[in-house]
């Protein structure tokens, strides 16, 4: 079966629900969506760069497709190849986050995968619409590929970023650019109007406000480049992704659709896997404190899955020189 449930939550989970739910759900549905406050959510990934920078990889910030990016490295050797790196896309509904938000789980993703990381702030809300944030993470992954000579890319991101991931995929297939080996999805947004769909809800998730996703849908169509394409990830042809591997938190807002997306790709011979976890919060590897049990257990679970399709995508190109040659 493609779909793991892990049902024994560490004593560290319950606080963090019952406090998601009691704090963080209802300030979130408060928060006025205008210009102006919109604005205001960039100061949390811009104050939370004056942390201190990561120690146990060796750390830079540099330009990727003309956007400022992250990028960690593993501290000491590795088993890693010149050409094969992860490139992470931050959640936060199109509307905040960014890669200094993002350093736990980038950074644990670089000491597990033994993998460059490239965590890219790619423009949002109220500076552009989703067009123009899918703009700036293909051409990110286009930048990597024909540039700067990774030709093995595992693409990962939670929330907002995971629907990033999936048009990389879409696009990628229709540009005939040399597609990712692996995906990885955290609490992965796979349907941009979530919110306004009569099937799902949002009463078991601990934090998210189906209202106010709703509520944002209308502000994803914004430029300054259009939205094209699909707006639900599970629309793009199944045989077009990698090996896919999966993080949930059991009955969130968007569990329901990585289900199906895992169940779709199961059915058409791709390698797909779905962690799911209870009593956790949506991207719960994302906001989970250092040491949390299922945050550790999660990052393992996808660096070895990402570990295993790099190996058998190595494997595969050894297997076409020696026929070629």
């Amino acid at each position: 079966m493609p779909i793991v449930a892990h049902r024994k939550p560490s004593a560290v989970s319950f606080p963090i629900w019952l406090g998601a739910r009691a704090f963080l759900k209802p300030l979130l549905a408060l928060y006025p969506l205008t210009d102006a406050w919109m604005k205001q959510l960039c100061l949390i990934d811009r104050f939370a760069g004056f942390a201190p920078q990561p120690r146990s990889v060796v750390f830079s910030t540099l330009t990727l497709a003309g956007r400022p990016a992250d990028l960690m490295l593993p501290n000491g050797p590795s088993r890693r190849d010149d050409d094969t790196a992860i490139l992470y896309l931050h959640g936060g509904a199109f509307v905040v986050g960014g890669p200094s938000t993002h350093r736990s789980v980038t950074t644990r993703l670089c000491r597990y995968a033994e993998l460059p990381v490239f965590s890219l702030s790619y423009r949002q809300l109220p500076a552009g619409g989703v067009g123009t944030s899918v703009h700036d993470a293909y051409s990110a992954y286009q930048e990597l590929v024909e540039q700067r000579g990774y030709r093995k890319i595992v693409i990962a991101g939670d929330s907002a970023g995971g629907f990033l991931c999936g048009k990389i995929v879409e696009l990628a297939a229709a540009n005939g650019l040399t597609p990712p080996v692996a995906m990885i999805g955290i609490s992965p947004l796979l349907d941009l109007d979530l919110g306004t769909n009569p099937d799902r809800s949002s009463r078991s998730d601990a934090y998210l406000p189906q209202s106010k996703m709703a509520m944002l849908a209308p502000k994803f169509d914004w430029g300054p480049i259009p939205f094209a394409g699909t707006r639900r990830i599970n629309t793009v042809d199944a045989a077009l992704f990698p090996p896919t591997v999966m993080i949930t938190a059991q009955n969130e807002m968007v569990e329901p659709d990585v289900i199906e997306f895992i169940e779709r790709l199961d059915a058409a011979g791709v390698r797909a896997l779905v962690h799911s976890y209870s009593w956790q919060v949506h991207a719960f590897p994302v906001l989970a404190p250092t040491g949390h049990p299922e945050v550790t257990h999660a990052i393992e679970a996808v660096a070895s899955f990402a570990a295993e399709a790099i190996r058998e995508a190595r494997s595969s190109v050894d297997e076409s020189q020696e026929l070629t040659g």
